[in-house]
Order: structure tokens, then sequence, then C-alpha cells
């Protein structure tokens, strides 16, 4: 095979052995700044962007523990629902954030307490809706589980105990 080429290059003209080494040359640039160059910066690019994203989360978190440490506490908002109870206020905000429809059982068991149990939740609106929850209405999470199901993306069934 080997012989077969040189034999085959030595019988070109000069003029298509330019042409031909100057097309092997530009394919070969090409597929190197295509496969290796590009994809090479622009993971490069993208670990830039996280370490200062990163960064800023720190500086964040370390204001944060400061603020903890020496005893300042947030100033207090006034919280929606409060004369609401626990489970109208969850029943309420899972209608809201389009969550209820993943509800499977909801039952109060102490005065301040509720256990929800959903399955087939988008994961992502559930933590937008737990968040709503605890920064409008001051509820928090007691106690949770979380299981990925069916290996789809953003899909999850979630027990979580809520207590406010």
């Amino acid at each position: 095979m080997r012989t077969k080429l040189i034999y085959y290059w030595k019988g070109l003209i000069p003029r298509e052995r330019a042409i031909i080494s100057f097309t092997v040359l530009a394919l070969s640039l090409l597929l190197f700044y295509m496969f290796l160059w590009k994809p090479w910066h622009h993971a490069i690019n993208n670990m830039n962007k996280s370490v200062s994203l990163k960064r800023t989360n720190l500086v964040w978190m370390q204001q944060q523990a400061e603020l903890i440490k020496s005893g300042a506490v947030a100033p207090q908002t006034q919280l929606k629902g409060e004369s609401q109870s626990l489970l109208a206020v969850v029943e309420q905000t899972a209608k809201i954030a389009g969550v209820s429809s993943s509800i499977q059982q909801m039952v109060p068991r102490e005065s301040n307490q509720v256990s929800v149990a959903l399955e087939a939740v988008s994961f992502n609106k559930w933590i937008k809706w737990v968040g709503s929850l605890d920064q409008a209405y001051g509820v928090k999470i007691r106690q949770m589980s979380a299981e990925r199901e069916d290996d789809e993306a953003d899909v999850a069934e979630v027990r979580v105990t809520f207590e406010r």
C-alpha cells in the first residue's frame, strides 16, 4: 500500500503535488482547529466563568458567615399568611408554583407541621416553591427526602415535612 502511494506520488507532476500538499495542509489545519483548538478554548472560557461565579459566591458566603458570627440579624420583614394555617399556605402556594398536580398526599402533623408527598414533580419548580415558602411565608423544611424518578431529568419523588 505504501509503495503504491509513493509510486503514485512520484508519477504526479509538480503542480498536482503542490495542490494536493496544500489541500492536505489546509484540511489538517481545519481539523486541528475544529477538534482540538476550539473545544479547548471553549472549555477554558467555561472554567473561567465558573471560577469567577464561585469566587463571587465565596465572598458572599464569607460576608454572611461574619454576620452570623457577629450576631447581626437581617431585618425582619412582614411574613405573608401569618393568619392562615400552614396547611392552607402550603396548598395555595403549591397551586401558584405549579406543583399542586404532583401532590399525592398532604397531612397536617402537629399544629405547626405539614407532611407533603409529591410524585413526578419538576424538581426545579419544587425548589422555587420551597424558596418562596421560606422567604415570603417563613415556612422551613423540618425533614425531607428526594429521589430521582425513572432517570428523567428534573423529575423527582419528594417527601417533605414543613414547619412554621
